[in-house]
């Protein structure tokens, strides 16, 4: 074969494998068909006085996705990294049925609290090592939370960003609205301690001291969104951009905002 014939053929191996990635992706975004809506918490009032309807949301993150959930007790990727929903203190929640769609009212304020019971090690960009788009740019932090205990362990602290090489996933919202008034968001979460995360996987459970962040934003306008996780988690694929890195229902998922 001449250069030419290579470069054809090279192209239509490259367009297949695209279009075999879009498939996937397509297909992926069905492993999560449920979705958990924001619960009613009264009223929030902003540093500014202004008052909006508040929501609130709470989840969890994992090491892997034994924990069943959205997955089913017997998901086809147990051992990847994954969202959850969680309990009012973080509880696992073996029988929900939405993971990681996400659906908040318009023009609110939403505070969502998420337990975070994986290890972590460095960020490729460490932009995400920083609070972005929640009030004030702040996020409320417990390093080590006892969730049997249903308590901090040790105490809250306001956090604006955590040390680039000790994140265990972030929760990133971006994505177009329509040209409307859109939502950034990028939280990062601090890894748990990793000598009790690993022990607790070789028991076949998790830690019981995971760490917490929660933080509030404001929504605008009606629209629908992505969030995924910008911590290089998908081991042993390309950068560790795959596997549950790509995939709704694991580290990635749809954020509707409902006018």
């Amino acid at each position: 074969m001449n250069k030419r014939i290579f470069a054809a053929l090279g192209t239509v191996i490259l367009g297949a494998g695209l279009i075999a990635g879009i498939g996937s992706y397509v297909a992926a975004a069905k492993n999560d068909p449920g979705h958990i809506e924001a619960a009613s918490a009264g009223t929030y009032t902003a540093p500014d006085g202004k008052s909006y309807p508040h929501y609130t949301l709470n989840l969890n993150t994992y090491p892997n996705a034994l924990f069943g959930g959205h997955h089913g007790k017997d998901g086809a990727h147990p051992d990847w990294v994954s969202y959850g929903a969680a309990g009012p203190n973080g509880e696992v929640q073996p029988d929900a049925t939405g993971g990681t769609n996400y659906i908040v009212p318009a023009h609110s304020a939403i505070t969502i609290s998420i337990w975070q019971y994986d290890s972590g090690e460095t960020l490729n960009n460490d932009y995400f090592a920083h609070v972005r788009g929640t009030i004030d740019g702040t996020a409320t932090f417990v390093k080590r939370y006892d969730v049997a205990g249903k308590t901090n362990v040790t105490p809250e602290e306001q956090i604006t960003n955590i040390p680039a090489d000790m994140v265990g996933h972030t929760f990133t919202i971006h994505g177009m609205s329509d040209g409307q008034n859109q939502v950034f968001l990028s939280i990062p979460l601090m890894m748990a301690d990793d000598a009790e995360v690993t022990a607790a996987e070789e028991e076949g459970g998790y830690t019981n001291f995971p760490t917490k962040t929660t933080f509030t934003f404001i929504t605008g306008d009606a629209g629908e969104y992505v969030w995924n996780c910008e911590f290089p988690c998908g081991d042993g694929t390309i950068a560790r951009f795959g596997n549950a890195m790509s995939t709704m229902g694991f580290m990635s998922g749809h954020f509707t905002v409902k006018g």
